[in-house]
């Protein structure tokens, strides 16, 4: 039992700073896979087609990750390859900083009005499809309408812009390729990871996923069973957000939500 009676995960089930630097390593290699798969495709090693599987499964893999650090690690304790965010997705996008706060804000303020993920909850499936497919644009264009662009922005915009437009003009086909694959798996992972979840038959909220069994397997192996937990139990994830992946299926069953609690949005 924690304050007021509250049953609460033991201190074990909480993110430690060894799991930080456990998912602080595996989001590097992803993303320089990543790197090494457009690098490899624009030296004419290989076709982006061939090696799109291992740049879905690394984007997908290492963005959970990420979303892991952004519970325990400021910016500051954070390899400037993923402060930078920079996968070359968009010229006019945000960094590791910028979207740290908009998804603690997110959980704050899950699918209300008040979120800032919540343009790409809003139903219907269709008109969220579509912003999610556009989300780093949008998301950008939100941050800068409401905070400004203050002088780290400046300073790593420019340089994933910079970056991305040599990539554009030494292999345009190739990038074009390689940028197709990656926003479509941007687009749609958004897609699942806001309206799936937090959209439910005309209701707002945070709900788990179930999917059918064979979906479930593939999801499972896709992105490893402990990621994949964060998005099928994303109900208790909400509720006990600084538990760690591997302990969120059947957290709720034994730690309920906590009925009126305001330390609920501490946890």
């Amino acid at each position: 039992m924690g304050e007021r009676g509250i049953a609460r995960p033991p201190r074990s089930f909480y993110r430690s700073e060894t799991d930080a630097r456990r998912d602080h390593r595996r989001a590097i290699v992803y993303m320089t896979v990543i790197h090494a798969a457009l690098a490899a495709g624009m030296l004419g090693l290989t076709s982006i087609w061939i090696v799109a599987p291992v740049i879905v499964v690394c984007y997908l893999r290492g963005a959970l990750l990420t979303h892991e650090l952004m519970h325990v690690r400021r910016p500051e304790r954070v390899t400037w390859i993923l402060r930078l965010m920079m996968l070359f997705d968009t010229p006019l996008g945000l960094g590791y900083r910028e979207h740290q706060d908009i998804h603690l804000r997110h959980h704050r303020e899950a699918a209300t009005r008040a979120d800032p993920e919540y343009f790409q909850i809003e139903g219907g499936s269709a008109r969220a499809l579509l912003a999610a497919m556009i989300s780093p644009e949008l998301a950008a264009a939100q941050w800068v309408a409401t905070r400004g662009i203050g002088a780290s922005l400046r300073r790593e915009a420019a340089t994933r812009a910079l970056l991305m437009l040599t990539l554009v003009a030494a292999e345009p086909t190739v990038f074009l390729r390689y940028w197709v694959v990656l926003r479509l798996t941007i687009g749609v992972s958004n897609f699942m990871f806001h309206h799936v979840v937090h959209y439910r038959r005309g209701e707002y909220g945070t709900f788990p996923l179930r999917l059918p069994g064979p979906l479930d397997a593939l999801l499972r192996v896709i992105l490893g069973p402990r990621l994949a937990a964060v998005l099928c139990e994303h109900d208790a994830h909400h509720v006990w957000r600084n538990v760690k992946a591997e302990h969120l299926r059947g957290l709720l069953l034994e730690y309920p939500a906590p009925e009126s609690d305001p330390l609920e949005t501490g946890r």
